[in-house]
């Protein structure tokens, strides 16, 4: 009887109007939800992603910052541009960003902590620990991430190029605005259909097999439009570093050679599957990413229609 009582309430004029301020609600609030950490939340997100030493917070020092600046000048940004990215220290090994250069709060690039080992002895290998255990570093996989943490100068000033090119571009608006659109779609397929079909006065279970099929083809939409976006900016990411020149095409190469080793060593030391055997992200359907091994092979053999003419001559 309760729950005869609580379905025709929705079914009314008033139920729908207050479903309508319900979605346009949930709307809001999923673009809110994707853009404001990389805005007005930017500090926040630093914070949660920042590398600590004995309770403090692990600054850049000036080697890192020298190598910052010079990535910064690889990419000849505009003094504006420049006053819109600062480094911080993240911790894990992957080199990341937050936040946009397009918006007035700026982003920040996240240097993880192997970028300060010169050589093996650097590494503070008492202390580092890989899914929640110590490393074995006489393992097979201890072994390879030994020899794979360490980055020369070009290849991290490679990897902290490729996360100012892609802050200094509309990702985080347009990964925003997807999950907006992909829902507002969905209920509005969902809300015409079922004026269009006078579903209101059909069985329940029909209207729910109604709302699961157009959820499903939402969630479809958003997958699609999301992951496309991402590959997209890598690829073109790519396309422009490979456009600097010889030296940043090999700089390249050899930065995703090595993180492809460490992700193998990590994925050996773990016994984990969340790294497939060659080192890529191993996704179970989606792909929110374009492959590393792909990546890695663009600057191998790909990348000599985007550098100029005067170089390949």
């Amino acid at each position: 009887m309760v729950r005869a009582g609580k379905i025709p309430f929705f079914l009314t004029e008033t139920g729908r109007r207050l479903v309508f301020y319900g979605s346009t609600t949930l709307t809001i609030g999923l673009f809110a939800g994707h853009y404001l950490p990389h805005t007005i939340g930017i500090g926040y997100y630093k914070e949660l992603f920042q590398a600590y030493k004995n309770g403090e917070q692990r600054q850049v020092s000036d080697k890192l910052q020298q190598r910052f600046n010079r990535a910064v000048q690889l990419l000849n940004l505009s003094n504006i541009e420049r006053k819109y990215v600062s480094p911080f220290m993240v911790y894990g090994f992957d080199v990341s960003n937050a936040g946009s250069m397009k918006a007035r709060f700026g982003g920040v690039v996240g240097i993880p902590i192997n970028f300060q080992y010169d050589n093996s002895t650097d590494i503070e290998k008492s202390d580092m620990l890989i899914g929640n255990r110590k490393v074995d570093w006489a393992s097979e996989g201890g072994k390879l991430l030994d020899e794979c943490l360490i980055l020369s100068e070009d290849e991290q000033v490679f990897g902290i190029a490729r996360e100012i090119l892609t802050l200094n571009t509309n990702k985080r608006l347009i990964q925003a605005i997807i999950p907006t659109v992909s829902w507002f779609f969905t209920y509005s397929a969902a809300s015409s259909i079922n004026q269009r079909c006078n579903f209101y006065v059909r069985p329940l279970s029909l209207r729910l097999m109604l709302y699961a099929i157009c959820s499903l083809f939402g969630y479809g939409l958003y997958s699609f439009s999301q992951d496309m976006t991402e590959i997209y900016y890598d690829t073109d990411v790519d396309k422009q570093l490979a456009a600097l020149g010889p030296e940043v095409v090999d700089a390249g190469a050899r930065f995703y050679d090595k993180v492809l080793k460490k992700n193998v060593a990590v994925r050996k030391l773990t016994g984990d599957d969340y790294y497939t055997a060659k080192g890529n992200v191993n996704y179970l359907i989606r792909q929110k990413a374009t492959p590393l091994t792909i990546r890695k092979e663009f600057f191998v053999t790909d990348y000599k229609d985007f550098i100029p003419v005067q170089e390949k001559s």
